[in-house]
């Protein structure tokens, strides 16, 4: 076993073998092994110094052949192997139906590189059931619940918690794409949003939620989310949260500006000033409003 692992971290694999005392065959050969009796032990050659290919080896990777060797006697004892940096706390996953390293990494925060670094993978298969660990660095997503409502559908829950579908329907263990109203969906925590982070709009004659989402540059559907509507029916006194705008910093042009000196004066560039307002030449007129970054 742990040959095994020596060779899966990168190290030329050798032999394994047992040689006996000639004087006594009931004795190791190796006196270190042989008075450490009744206590198993194990003598390892990692490589050798004077062989320059080993020795490039053991300089860089001799963490990982004795980490293969520990984890042979833990699996030998019986015991979880813990890879060094990780907790014993959180660091599990079972790997699902529908499950990829890609979508795992991205999940709790790593990489498909150091997931397969820390479960000696060789390849991306895996399989359903399979035991992971997983980074104590990576940050563990916390859930909250949604409930369904009516004209709730899988596509809309998952752009409004910025997940794909699939992996809506992955934590939920949802293998259709019917929900029912009052079904508790388990998806990603999200920060709340203050009622500061709104403004409010008062329906009028001839208004419809297309005419406000054009207006104020929000989609109809995130309008909807917004203010929990069950229906595109709007009755006049309606009052509807609106998500406020980041403020634009502008500067008027006055007499004597150039892009040049705007652009000394506010910490930016011409090109940078060019492209935020859209100006295809260096030419400005007196009262002309430019955003700034």
């Amino acid at each position: 076993m742990a040959l095994e692992n020596i060779g899966d971290a990168g190290q030329k694999m050798r032999k394994i073998y047992q040689r006996r005392l000639p004087e006594d065959p009931s004795k190791d050969y190796y006196y270190i092994i042989r008075e450490t009796t009744p206590m198993q032990s194990l003598l390892v050659e990692y490589g050798f110094i004077d062989n320059t290919a080993d020795q490039q080896k053991l300089q860089n990777n001799l963490t990982d052949y004795v980490e293969g060797v520990v984890k042979a006697i833990a699996d030998y004892g019986g015991y979880t192997y813990i890879p060094p940096g990780m907790s014993t706390e959180n660091n599990i996953y079972t790997v699902v139906k529908g499950d990829t390293l890609s979508k795992i990494a991205s999940e709790f925060n790593t990489t498909v590189a150091e997931l397969k670094r820390l479960n000696n993978l060789t390849s991306d298969l895996l399989q359903i059931g399979q035991v992971l660990f997983i980074p104590v660095t990576a940050i563990t997503p916390t859930y909250e619940t949604y409930t369904v409502k009516k004209g709730d559908t899988l596509y809309g829950i998952a752009r409004k918690y910025n997940i794909t579908v699939d992996e809506l329907k992955r934590l939920n263990n949802i293998t259709s794409n019917n929900l029912y109203i009052g079904q508790q969906l388990k998806v990603p925590a999200q920060e709340i949003t203050g009622e500061e982070d709104y403004e409010i709009y008062t329906v009028v004659k001839g208004d419809s939620l297309w005419l406000i989402s054009q207006k104020y540059d929000v989609p109809v559907d995130d309008l909807i989310e917004i203010n929990n509507l069950e229906t595109v029916n709007l009755q006049i006194g309606d009052k509807l949260k609106i998500p406020k705008k980041e403020s634009k910093k502008t500067y008027i042009v006055k007499k004597g500006d150039s892009l040049w000196s705007i652009a000394k004066d506010n910490n930016t560039s011409v090109e940078e000033l060019k492209l935020l307002n859209n100006l295809t030449s260096n030419l400005l007129s007196i009262g002309q409003e430019l955003i700034l970054p």
